[in-house]
């Protein structure tokens, strides 16, 4: 046994640091063949070891062998969609996403193989797999804790480093490729000390037990919530530009309490009955969330299309409404809390078809974008000059090619207008597109069509080319007053009189956007911000009579009859 124990610890060590050591080059490398290298299965795998190492032997190893095999697949289809043949290997913002999916699916599914693992049979009641995923998750927020106590005595330690004149040593201890592999050794040797111990079980039934008592005044708060909208509408949610995130977070909370208050259906922490039932109204608020989320992402993918992001954010709307609908469901046909495991272990397959559906071309973002986008500009939805040929050649892989495939040989009344803009896509830098797009900027050539577009007034003014040329240095500028730019349609261009100051008269140039503008000083040199307004207005369907200049107190804005006044920029005294 001890030999067992000496064999498996060196297989944790050694899984750790190299895991640590490949995620720390993957920090630090933006391009290059090694990204080809899959992600998921260097997160994955070695966590679902160190979770499940007290089972060590022939059947661990099968089931790592097939999980390794799964991944791989998974990630061999993906690297193809992914890379076009002639394009190079970068680090794309949506893999993070690609990764968060497969984990989600690997942690729900890890306790039943390790119930499979231990007993040999797939007939193993829901108790044992609730209570494995529940020590799973405890065993990793005590991991979690151990790391923040690891690196908080690093950090007091390299300032201490720091006063004797050692000022390289935490340079080096904070460098990725030593970071990671100490974070994930701290992370294995946690997981693999905790199992040693069976308090880890019994401080996860008192969690629990606290976690259950949040569930009736959370419920109320959930309750008071909806039945607030109707008075308050959803304008007014949608103005916080976070709702369907804040819905999101409340449905999961909702889930994750719901859990801990009922644990496998077969007891219950309320002893009061009008506990019990205030606890249960949470469940019956989740669908009216799930649909306020599906309301909120559908308009926004009328007005913009399906996108990675979007298809992945409809994924997690989808998956936590399934849950939400079986919870819902259960309390109305009284069948609550029993159902919960049948409920459950369902959500978890429909779950897992999705991710492997998404994983493949049935179901892949990247093609669904692609191909919605291309039908959007072909059925004359956008305008050929508002259209992102970018994000068909940099983020959607080998489909976004065979989209731009698609669009050079289509039959368009503004087909040659299309071609020249795909043309121009092809000639931008591949690495400088990645940093323009991970600082929030739009490249040089996107900003220059989107100010020759944009709607100027008073009618026949227009941005001269000495101004648009310093305008697009405005996206790099260190305020990044224009970095949410992103097609001709979202601001709108207004020289107006508006300055009590200055050597042009007092004219300035208004860039007005969805609930907020800026005052442009341009008289002379470099333009710059001198003022700003907020209110509630929008660039959309604006005509130059519904723009004018409010006398005499500081020579404040009207658009469409309301008054909003102009407030100085932080640093400028121009505006009175």
């Amino acid at each position: 046994m001890y030999g067992i124990d000496r064999k498996r610890y060196l297989w944790v060590i050694l899984s750790a640091l190299l895991q640590g050591l490949l995620l720390g080059q993957y920090a630090v490398t933006r391009s290059g063949p090694f990204l080809a290298l899959p992600l998921p299965l260097l997160t994955v795998l070695p966590f679902a070891f160190w979770l499940a190492q007290e089972h060590w032997g022939r059947r661990l190893k099968r089931f790592l062998g097939g999980l390794t095999l799964v991944l791989s697949t998974f990630c061999a289809y993906r690297l193809w969609s992914l890379y076009p043949p002639d394009g190079m290997f970068l680090s794309m913002p949506s893999q993070s996403m690609d990764l968060l999916r497969i984990c989600m699916a690997a942690f729900l599914l890890l306790p039943f193989f390790q119930c499979r693992i231990a007993t040999w049979s797939w007939h193993v009641p829901y108790s044992d797999v609730f209570f494995q995923l529940c020590r799973n998750v405890f065993l990793l927020f005590q991991a979690a804790i151990m790391t923040v106590v690891f690196w908080a005595l690093l950090l007091t330690a390299s300032l201490l480093f720091d006063i004797v004149g050692l000022a390289f040593v935490p340079g080096i201890l904070f460098h990725p490729l030593v970071a990671a592999p100490l974070t994930s050794l701290t992370v294995a040797l946690s997981i693999t000390l905790a199992l040693k111990h069976p308090g880890i079980d019994s401080l996860g039934r008192w969690i629990l037990s606290i976690l259950a008592w949040l569930l009736p005044p959370f419920s109320a708060l959930s309750f008071v919530f909806i039945a607030c909208l109707p008075y308050s509408g959803l304008k007014t949610l949608w103005s916080t530009g976070q709702a369907s995130s804040l819905m999101l977070l409340l449905q999961l909370g909702t889930i994750l309490l719901a859990n801990a208050a009922w644990l496998d259906g077969t007891r219950s922490p309320f002893n009061n009955r009008a506990v019990g039932a205030l606890a249960k109204v949470s469940l019956l608020c989740l669908p009216a969330y799930t649909a306020l989320c599906l309301y909120s992402l559908g308009l926004r993918i009328q007005q913009y299309g399906l996108s990675v992001d979007r298809i992945h954010a409809a994924f997690l709307v989808v998956v936590t409404g399934i849950w939400g609908l079986g919870y819902a469901g259960a309390v109305l046909l009284r069948q609550w809390p029993s159902a919960i495991g049948r409920i459950n272990i369902a959500s978890v397959l429909i779950l897992s078809v999705l991710v492997v559906a998404m994983n493949s071309p049935l179901l892949d973002p990247y093609r669904l974008a692609a191909n919605n986008q291309v039908d959007r500009l072909l059925g004359g939805q956008i305008a050929p000059a508002d259209f992102d040929y970018l994000y068909l050649r940099f983020s959607l892989g080998r489909y976004g090619k065979y989209a731009l495939i698609r669009l050079r040989e289509a039959a368009h009344p503004r087909a040659d207008a299309i071609r020249r803009r795909i043309e121009a896509a092809m000639r931008v830098d591949p690495l400088a597109h990645w940093r323009d797009v991970r600082s929030g900027t739009v490249p040089e050539s996107q900003r220059r069509d989107i100010l020759h577009n944009a709607a100027v007034y008073p009618a026949g003014r227009r941005l001269s080319p000495e101004l648009v040329e310093r305008l697009i240095r405005l996206w790099e500028g260190d305020d990044g007053v224009l970095r949410s730019l992103h097609r001709s349609s979202d601001a709108v261009f207004v020289f107006e009189d508006v300055l009590t100051e200055g050597e042009n008269g007092g004219e300035a140039l208004l860039i007005i956007q969805t609930g907020a503008g800026l005052v442009l000083e341009v008289a002379s040199g470099e333009p710059h911000v001198a003022g700003f307004f907020q209110g509630d207005f929008s660039p959309e369907e604006l005509s130059s009579r519904d723009v004018s200049v409010a006398e005499p107190q500081f020579r404040d804005v009207t658009i469409r009859g309301d008054r909003y006044r102009i407030l100085p920029w932080p640093g400028s005294q121009t505006v009175r």
